[in-house]
């Protein structure tokens, strides 16, 4: 019986690995190992290219779009960087002529300013970086958020955020004030709401809310219909432990997910989404992409200092002695589902996200307190005095019950006294998924 000649096609043979070199070529020496694959630096670079441009492809697939203006949301981090410099790139493919098309009819670059809290010379750094590539720049400040805007004179103070935890009581009231009789300026206005937070958790959650609000605002005042965020896969990880924490799971696949259409004018995209932190470092270094040092309030502190800075930590000690601990965990996510329940939510007046039925109802099933920690609601309220407690959601529940009285919150709250401006798009989101709602008549 004659032995039956072996042949290797040309797929095969592309497929075969050469020890000790490189996975793509097979002919330089590693560079870099990612998730125990060897790269030389040509290839691992050209391979984060054809990364972003097949993650942009697949959600422009997944979420029928079409060819828009996108804005870019810029904080100088290294992520965002990479983000700015793999988008201008793309950008610049249609004016040299390529054949490809690039997604987008336009980019521009969105920057939300941090000085006022954070001082430093970091912010001439960012506008640096943004001026290396032939992108329009846009920026917005932190203190903008309290700023006139057309529709919204009126500004929400905090009067009792105090009340005891557990308690049948457990209320948050505030009432409309105008912006003449609000004090100090809008910087003013913006420390002394970071000074009234208990904890560095408190002023973290916050300071992404008021920066998110911004960029949409941005987004919107740029003609842009689609916002590319520059989370990695190391970021994305580190926020959905940190999300969870804070009571925020009905919201995590919107928060987290590949594409998220939760603000019906805006689709926001993570096109970096599969990049780990590793990544996004080397791809920097060797295409000289350069990055700024953005400061937080856990910066140099204890991994201890807010649930944020101690999901980082858990989440970046393992992936070193677990290099999967990241992509499991976006996966994951990716599967996740918003519950119908989240889609026809009423949207938070804070964070703009679902806020659940009943919040405060499952908030004191879970608080302990003792009677001496009972308080009462003000005795008398005034007509312009809102009980603002069942139109925010669990977690910033918790993030305004232990605020200080007389707190101004920031216009990135919907107006109180205009219900419609948070449910005007929900009933779109309803009709998808009232098939699946079970009335109390019908029979199961």
């Amino acid at each position: 019986m004659c032995d039956t000649p072996t042949t290797t096609t040309a797929s095969s043979s592309r497929r075969e690995l050469v020890p000790g070199m490189c996975v793509k070529c097979k002919a330089a020496k590693p560079s870099v190992t990612i998730r125990r694959i060897l790269y030389c630096k040509q290839c691992f670079v050209r391979a984060s290219v054809v990364k972003f441009r097949a993650a942009i492809a697949k959600s422009r697939k997944r979420v029928d779009w079409p060819r828009t203006k996108v804005l870019v949301a810029f904080s100088g981090g290294a992520a965002s960087s990479a983000l700015l410099k793999l988008t201008a790139d793309l950008q610049r493919m249609e004016r040299k002529g390529t054949d490809a098309e690039p997604p987008f009819t336009a980019a521009v670059v969105g920057h939300i300013d941090e000085s006022c809290l954070f001082p430093g010379d970091q912010e001439n750094v960012i506008r640096a970086i943004a001026a290396e590539t032939d992108l329009d720049y846009n920026s917005l400040a932190l203190e903008d958020a309290f700023a006139p805007e057309e529709g919204r004179a009126a500004l929400l103070e905090l009067v009792q955020a105090s009340m005891a935890p557990g308690t049948v009581r457990d209320q948050i009231y505030a009432r409309l004030v105008q912006p003449a009789l609000a004090s100090g300026s809008h910087a003013d206005q913006l420390k002394a709401l970071f000074a009234g937070l208990e904890s560095a958790t408190d002023r973290e959650d916050m300071l992404d809310i008021i920066k998110t609000a911004l960029l949409l605002r941005l987004a919107r005042e740029s003609g842009c219909d689609v916002v590319l965020l520059g989370d990695s896969a190391t970021r994305v990880a580190v926020k959905a432990m940190a999300l969870t924490a804070r009571g925020r799971g009905i919201s995590l696949p919107l928060e987290t997910s590949a594409e998220s259409q939760w603000f019906h004018d805006l689709l926001l995209l993570r096109p970096m989404r599969d990049f780990t932190a590793k990544e996004v470092v080397y791809f920097n270094r060797w295409t000289r992409q350069r990055s700024a040092h953005v400061p937080t309030f856990t910066t140099g502190g204890p991994r201890r200092a807010s649930i944020g800075r101690l999901a980082e930590a858990f989440i970046v000690e393992l992936d070193q002695d677990f290099s999967s601990t990241v992509p499991t965990v976006c996966r994951t996510l990716q599967k996740l589902e918003p519950r119908p329940e989240a889609l026809a939510a009423a949207a938070c007046i804070l964070c703009g996200f679902p806020a659940e039925e009943d919040a405060n109802v499952w908030r004191r099933r879970l608080t302990v307190s003792g009677a001496q920690d009972v308080q009462q609601a003000p005795a008398s309220i005034e007509s312009n005095t809102r009980d603002l407690t069942a139109r925010l959601c669990y977690s910033c529940q918790n993030l305004l019950h232990n605020a200080a009285p007389g707190t101004i919150l920031p216009r990135v709250c919907t107006p109180y006294n205009d219900p419609k401006a948070a449910l005007d798009h929900r009933d779109e989101l309803r009709a998808k998924v009232e098939e699946f709602f079970i009335s109390d008549n019908e029979e199961l």
